[in-house]
């Protein structure tokens, strides 16, 4: 693997000598100023982990070795490593190369000294290599790692107080890890120092990361491109010699010596040179490799509608391969949270998510070394405000209500997909624009409310839900008006004996939907009910009395399985309904035909 790295690096300062020489200028041009750049390799013991089929700290060598043979000879390079040499120590950190001395040359011998061993002092390892730069020079530090600090460090708050005694200092850290959200928590590293955060998941995605980093190092100081000045015009090339015409009568002969066959011939037994004959010896040529394929720059940036304003902030991007895998899903190369990232990309097909809040879209992206590549995101978003009020027009605790945002389509059993489980009221829900439908539940029981909304693109859509449960306390009394009874056992059911809610203790309270319930008192080796209508948003207490008499068996029987109810144009009975019959609502009480029924998904059983 080393050998196949040192060879390709070699083709690259090949290519580099035969296509990158340029003819000397009449006048030399002062050459902009080059910012040192220290990287910091994490050498703890979790880079040993593998990432693919390799392990991290082999693709951060092989990787960081292509790149130092670039970068070494534009900009002073410095090299820093920690947790590579002893197993328990939070001050192992060791300067390998100041800025200048890490070059494509000495880079292979000097990563090879970095082996995964100890702990991870990053913010520790972070400061000492602004230690390695100029005094009031502008510093880039490059982080490589793959978590965080397991010295007991704070790096959001060192690479603040850096920032304030460095205020050129950029600290820009590259994630490899095959889980992007462990990087995350060293984003403020890069937010709070105008640095890079960008997260690899992949050798593909680190070399695309760090080609990423290189371009932001190097945008702000890129003096704006002026045409070549025409110094002169070279002399046309010089015509060969003409040969003298021959002078034997007798045209020369011409032959073509195949690779390998003698251009001599035998004569009176002897070898002798063939005068009479023009000898070619055509050879086939050799194979030139190819120049290995150079990252193009690559700028993205979004707009929330078609002729709007450019997003500033918020936003995360993803690039992905454009190949499926063999499991039908996409490589993640990178991950970037800016809100306009520029990055290097190797010329390809790529799938690009460009995400704001719940709104996205994912475009097939064609870089081509021969254009430039600033692709436009037309995200169509549209923000969504929710709210929920009480019967009364009082708003309900934001504690005691919550909101699921689904599809406004239904699978083939009837289900939504649930776009945002528990969203918070009066918070802006960044949407694709589109149909929504909002599902809200006041309380832990089955107060639930359902309602379509729209959203438009480039607005905010405010949805106010009303909700008409009511608040509910049962209790267990020896007598009416008595003491609440302890270790009792609740059983909340719906009059079509479906339960809405168990519980235990003295006092429990629930929020129910309008509507007839039975409730069920479980003490002792004893049980005690009560039936109760609930109107819209009428608090009350529940009272059941033991000196009311236990419920009987075949009545617990029947509030758990009422009748179903009757067919409509029929009683439900092959005669009068017996006396004592219990209704449609499954209490003794027939339910009034005229009435309104106060929840009808709850009163009535879908027939069989």
């Amino acid at each position: 693997m080393r050998g196949q790295v040192l060879a390709a690096r070699k083709l690259l300062l090949l290519s580099v000598l035969v296509f990158g020489a340029a003819p000397a200028a009449a006048e030399e041009l002062p050459a902009p100023a080059l910012q040192s750049t220290i990287i910091v390799v994490d050498g703890s013991r979790s880079m040993s982990e593998a990432i693919g089929t390799k392990q991290k700290l082999d693709t951060v060598r092989s990787v960081l070795s292509n790149t130092i043979a670039i970068q070494g000879d534009k900009r002073p390079l410095g090299l820093v490593a920690f947790g590579h040499r002893r197993a328990s120590d939070c001050s192992d950190i060791e300067g390998l190369a100041k800025p200048g001395a890490l070059k494509g040359a000495t880079a292979p011998a000097l990563l090879d000294k970095i082996q995964p061993a100890g702990e991870a002092p990053i913010a520790a390892a972070v400061e000492a290599a602004t230690k390695l730069g100029a005094a009031g020079q502008p510093l880039n530090v490059i982080l490589v790692s793959d978590g965080h600090d397991s010295c007991k460090a704070d790096p959001c708050a060192a690479a603040q107080t850096l920032k304030q005694h460095h205020g050129d200092l950029r600290i820009h850290v590259v994630g490899l890890s095959a889980e992007p959200q462990a990087i995350q928590p060293l984003a403020c590293m890069a937010a709070s120092t105008g640095g890079k955060f960008v997260a690899a998941t992949n050798e593909a995605g680190f070399q695309v990361a760090l080609g990423a980093v290189f371009a932001a190092i190097d945008a702000p100081a890129a003096p704006p491109m002026a045409a070549p000045a025409v110094i002169g015009t070279a002399p046309p090339t010089a015509m060969p010699p003409q040969m003298p015409p021959r002078t034997s009568a007798a045209p020369a002969k011409s032959r073509t010596i195949a690779p390998g066959a003698s251009a001599v011939s035998k004569s009176g037994g002897k070898n002798t040179v063939n005068t009479a004959e023009s000898i070619i010896e055509v050879r086939p040529p050799e194979p030139v490799p190819e120049p290995p394929a150079q990252p193009v720059p690559v700028s993205f940036h979004a707009l929330a509608t078609e002729g709007g304003a450019r997003l500033r902030s918020g936003l995360t991007w993803r690039v992905f391969n454009a190949q499926a895998n063999d499991d039908g899903g996409f490589e993640l190369i990178s991950t970037h949270r800016e809100a306009a990232p520029s990055m290097t990309l190797l010329p390809g097909e790529y799938l690009v998510n460009a995400a704001y809040g719940l709104s996205n879209l994912t475009k097939k992206v064609k870089i081509d070394s021969s254009n430039t590549n600033n692709e436009t995101f037309v995200l169509n978003t549209g923000g969504l405000m929710l709210r929920a009020v009480l019967a009364d027009g009082q708003e309900c605790p934001e504690g005691e209500v919550e909101f699921d945002i689904q599809s406004d389509e239904r699978d083939q059993f009837g289900k939504r997909e649930t776009i945002l489980a528990d969203a918070k009221p009066k918070k802006i829900v960044r949407l694709n624009a589109g149909a929504y439908h909002i599902k809200s539940l006041y309380g832990d029981a089955n107060a639930n409310v359902g309602v379509d909304v729209t959203v438009e693109p480039g607005r905010i859509t405010q949805a106010t839900v009303k909700h008409t449960g009511a608040k509910i306390t049962f209790r267990l009394v020896q007598s009416r008006g008595g003491e609440a009874l302890t270790d009792t056992k609740w059983q909340i059911l719906t009059s079509a004996g479906d339960t809405v809610k168990s519980t235990v203790g003295a006092l429990p309270t629930h929020i129910l939907a309008a509507g007839s319930y039975a409730v069920i008192a479980e003490h002792g080796d004893k049980s005690y009910s009560r039936k109760f209508v609930i109107e819209p948003g009428n608090d009350k207490q529940i009272e059941v009395a033991i000196e009311d008499g236990p419920t009987s068996a075949k009545e617990l029987q029947v509030l758990l399985e009422p009748p179903e109810a009757p067919r409509p144009g029929t009683s439900g009975y092959a005669g009068p309904p017996p006396a004592g019959a219990f209704g449609v609502d499954g209490f003794s009480n027939p339910a009034d035909p005229n009435g309104p029924l106060l929840n009808p998904g709850a009163l009535l059983r879908p027939s069989r």
